[in-house]
């Protein structure tokens, strides 16, 4: 360690409790891998045909879509990290690569994620054929603002590729970081060029600045490219929606069933919301309406808790469509399952491009886990370093129905500052009164974060050596020993717990770490407790089976339904080796396209409850 390095942590550590609490909130320094490239998705027979259009829409999260963008690059699809996007999903650009990990060492400047599309097809076209391409960009996300000033070369590039070449590419388009979190802006730019009017046009969204974290930050949604447009023609005829849904939950966005089960009018949120933007020209107003449902899966029923209507101007932008799912009914059963809302528009397009963002869709387990987190970081909290004293800790406080018990913790660990380091899991009363933790844990377990961890789960499970009763309400956490280093977890910026739930225990005292006034936007530490036996299923293994059969099977091209809820899919050949993984951008999804041979298979099922179910596959000569 420099002597540099080391005057910085002293620094740190005398100066920590002068530290508003934003100082341990930081960018995140790794996030879970994008998505593998699909290798069942067919690459572009040949060029693109004009008109090129995606907002990114019609994909789930991760890389981005190879029917029309190169799959390497780092870019990011995902609802998570813009603010007020044009519609839903952009692609956003920082300093980790495609799986997460920092591009460079700590101070380290340079290029940083990109964009790159497939080759599009502009021969035969003129400088007098108008052709343009235009984006909307948004420097900074959820997380914060890119840095600027000075020589850090902190900037979003366009470029496009020359005729008759493999790697030269002209920059026609510079923007210096504004230092700040910008709206959404937009952009058109001439391919007016005869180097740029050939048969294999391509055209790269790039970005530097920070590499070895999140920091430095931009995104990117609604890229066209078309002919007979200007560098004013931002409108198109669709009405999007915008902003993700939150949980159908009131207080959590996952919990046990059978606590939800106790109390269900308490539990099940009041209200949930997305937005709508008119990207039409008008001049008149577009009437639509729209539609909000709950679907119960696995028991495939469905509650319609919101209807409405209005004439939307010309322009306008997101205009808030709000429902109340506690008016939706879920049945009462033990079984673990879903809620799946959805808010559709009705908007009468016929344009097949536009009609994914039609809908918003959110799903919210009630398992056997508590969770105030989406599963997915924006940005990362840290246990400070101290040379001397007790075992620091983060407590975060969870409210039950009824008496329950504790097996283990889920963590979501930075492992570019966790992995490897011993830490202490543990369970607190709450003190009547004050309400924080009491001094004393009544369970712990120590544990080592393993340095690695399956890209798809990016959780460490500790299990405490027996399960811990609790009662009314009870504090989940985890800390450390006195140690010189900042050790990291991923912390939610989309989901919040409430106001004084989590509490920073030093020096042995506690006091509240409220986000919400110390630190914008408030969020949620990634912990989760498990809570009680297995989840009753409360059908029999046959009966189980049956209401997870695959369809079709045999399948004759790979692609199958899977009709319940699940956590995460694999499939083994016939000598039982794992020859598919679900992707972490695609876990449990309905559907599974598995890029297979023709043979017999077994696919794996990890059910909400924990519980491992196998059905066999058939898979069809292609």
């Amino acid at each position: 360690m420099t002597y540099c390095y080391r005057f910085v942590l002293l620094l740190l550590m005398l100066l920590l409790p002068f530290f508003g609490w934003a100082q341990l909130l930081g960018p995140l320094g790794s996030e879970p891998a994008h998505a593998p490239a699909n290798a069942a998705a067919a690459r572009p027979a040949a060029v693109l045909p004009l008109p090129f259009f995606d907002d990114f829409a019609r994909q789930p999260e991760g890389r981005p879509d190879a029917q029309r963008w190169e799959p390497t690059g780092g870019a990011l699809i995902n609802n998570r990290y813009p603010r007020r996007p044009i519609s839903r999903n952009v692609a956003t650009l920082d300093g980790l690569n495609a799986l997460g990990r920092p591009r460079g060492p700590i101070g380290r400047v340079g290029d940083a994620d990109s964009l790159t599309s497939q080759p599009i097809d502009l021969s035969g076209l003129l400088p007098t054929d108008r052709v343009y391409l235009s984006f909307f960009w948004q420097a900074g996300t959820r997380r914060g603002r890119p840095e600027s000033g000075g020589t850090r070369p902190v900037a979003l590039y366009v470029e496009f590729k020359r005729a008759g070449t493999n790697d030269i590419w002209d920059e026609v388009w510079r923007l210096n970081s504004p230092g700040d979190t910008t709206n959404f802006r937009f952009k058109a730019l001439a391919i007016d060029k005869a180097d740029y009017l050939h048969g294999a046009f391509q055209f790269r969204i790039r970005t530097s600045g920070y590499l070895f974290n999140a920091r430095d930050a931009w995104s990117v949604d609604y890229v066209r490219l078309d002919r007979n447009r200007s560098a004013t023609d931002s409108t198109f005829r669709d009405i999007a929606t915008s902003r993700a849904l939150p949980s159908a939950l009131r207080r959590y966005t996952a919990m046990p069933v059978a606590q939800f089960n106790a109390s269900p009018t308490q539990e099940l949120a009041l209200r949930t919301a997305t937005t709508a933007n008119n990207l039409d020209a008008g001049p008149a107003p577009t009437p639509i309406t729209w539609l909000g449902l709950l679907d119960v899966l696995p028991d495939n029923t469905t509650s319609i808790f919101l209807r409405g209507n209005a004439s939307l101007d010309a322009g306008i932008r997101q205009v808030p469509i709000a429902g109340n799912p506690s008016t939706a009914t879920v049945p009462l059963t033990p079984a673990a399952k879903q809620l799946r809302q959805r808010v559709v528009l009705i908007t009468n397009e016929t344009d097949p491009r536009t009609l994914a963002n039609d809908t918003a869709s959110r799903r919210t387990d009630l398992s056997d886990y508590y969770a105030y987190d989406d599963g997915t970081a924006e940005a990362s909290l840290s246990l400070a370093p101290a040379s001397t004293g007790p075992p620091s800790y983060y407590a975060l406080r969870f409210d039950l129905n009824q008496p329950d018990q504790v097996r283990a913790l889920r963590l979501y660990p930075v492992l570019a500052t966790a992995g490897g380091r011993t830490l202490t899991a543990a369970i607190w009363d709450v003190v009547e009164g004050s309400g924080q933790p009491m001094a004393e844990p009544k369970a712990t377990k120590t544990f080592v974060v393993p340095l690695t961890l399956p890209a798809d789960r990016p959780y460490v499970e500790v299990v405490f050596d027996a399960p811990v009763k609790v009662s009314g309400r009870f504090f989940a956490g985890y800390g450390q020993a006195p140690t010189t280093q900042f050790v990291e977890f991923g912390y939610d910026l989309n989901n919040a717990s409430p106001p004084d739930y989590l509490y920073f225990g030093s020096q042995g005292a506690w006091q509240t770490f409220n986000p919400a006034t110390n630190y914008s936007p408030a969020g949620a530490l990634m912990l989760r407790p498990l809570m009680g036996g297995s989840v009753v299923t409360a059908t029999p293994a046959t009966e189980l089976a049956a209401r997870y059969r695959l369809a079709p099977n045999p399948s004759p091209d790979g692609r199958v339904q899977v009709p319940g809820p699940y956590r995460h899919a694999t499939v083994l050949d016939a000598l039982g080796r794992v020859v598919w993984q679900q992707p972490a951008a695609e876990a449990g999804r309905a559907e599974l396209r598995l890029p297979l041979p023709a043979g017999l298979y077994f696919v794996r099922l990890l059910l909400p409850n924990g519980q491992w179910l196998t059905q066999r596959l058939a898979i069809g000569a292609r």
